[in-house]
């Protein structure tokens, strides 16, 4: 199979290359069809290796679909659509990387990487794609066939190539799923696309930051009133490149902790966790509390997450 893939990818440099000599080759002959080489080298390997990106594992080559008109409009994927399998489609975004907001130089490349369970009833297979749906393609194809095949339940990270424009700003570009039968689907229950969102700075020290904080509750045991209920804050933090964060935990009762640094090599997302215990001989029905606060950068004192602990 690759060696079908590599003779297409010959095949199309040496007409190339007959038409340069054919034609003459004028400086806008020669940029037009290094462009077309690009284009055509990039249909036959994104999603797989990429050149210093070995991080990431390589999925088969892919086929470029015609145009982004080509892309239908959403349609409602709550229900069977008429001619499709008797089975729904749906995602859920569980996670992705590098966060939002990412400072990128001009031109920089770089992966853009979604973590989708599917919640629906169909097997997402082979013949699905991400399908570029608006905003910024950022070099991106109109379309990528998933590598592999995703059950109902299962989750897949879906990786593709993309650059960063060559002017300063924030560029977004959004994406969806499609099935073979043309249903265009996004994540959650409003059915949005997933998207890449990168700042673009030529500044030699940019103004790193927090983008986001997201904070969840766990309660262990998950229900009833044992003997002691721990109750943990994860607070979920996202920076758009390397920073060192300074933090820590206050609770009610006056709890308070060692502030502590939490360090961040590069844009990315971590997760950190404070947890109280509730004897249940000591504790009265109420409201007990935990916050975060970060003292450096920009000293802030996240609102109070209240567990309302009930034995």
């Amino acid at each position: 199979m690759f060696g079908i893939h590599k003779n297409k990818i010959f095949s199309t440099l040496s007409i190339l290359a007959f038409i340069i000599g054919a034609c003459g080759s004028t400086p806008q002959l020669q940029d037009d069809i290094s462009t077309a080489v690009a284009q055509t080298v990039q249909a036959q390997n994104s999603l797989t290796k990429i050149a210093n990106a070995p991080t990431l594992t390589p999925a088969p080559p892919v086929e470029i679909a015609a145009t982004a008109a080509d892309i239908p409009a959403a349609t409602n994927t709550s229900a069977p659509v008429v001619g499709a399998p008797s089975c729904t489609v749906s995602a859920s975004l569980i996670g992705e990387t590098p966060p939002d907001g990412t400072i990128l130089k001009p031109g920089e490349y770089f992966w853009k990487t979604w973590t989708l369970q599917n919640t629906g009833t169909c097997t997402w297979d082979t013949s699905y794609q991400l399908v570029y749906w608006s905003g910024d393609l950022m070099d991106g194809l109109v379309s990528y066939p998933l590598p592999e095949a995703v059950p109902a339940n299962g989750q897949k990270d879906i990786a593709i190539y993309l650059r960063a424009p060559a002017t300063e700003g924030t560029f977004t570009g959004y994406w969806k799923l499609q099935t073979p039968w043309q249903t265009s689907f996004g994540v959650g229950g409003y059915d949005e696309p997933i998207y890449a969102q990168v700042t673009v700075s030529n500044a030699k020290k940019p103004a790193y930051q927090i983008t986001s904080v997201d904070f969840a509750v766990k309660r262990d045991p998950e229900s009833g009133c044992v003997t002691n209920v721990n109750y943990t804050l994860n607070a979920t933090i996202s920076t758009n490149g390397p920073l060192e964060v300074k933090y820590y935990w206050t609770a009610s009762g006056s709890l308070y902790t060692t502030p502590k640094i939490l360090v961040f090599t590069s844009a990315q997302t971590q997760t950190i966790s404070y947890t109280i215990s509730i004897n249940k001989q000591s504790s009265k029905p109420t409201d007990y509390w935990i916050q975060l606060s970060i003292a450096d950068p920009a000293g802030y004192d996240f609102k109070k997450t209240y567990v309302n602990h009930q034995c």
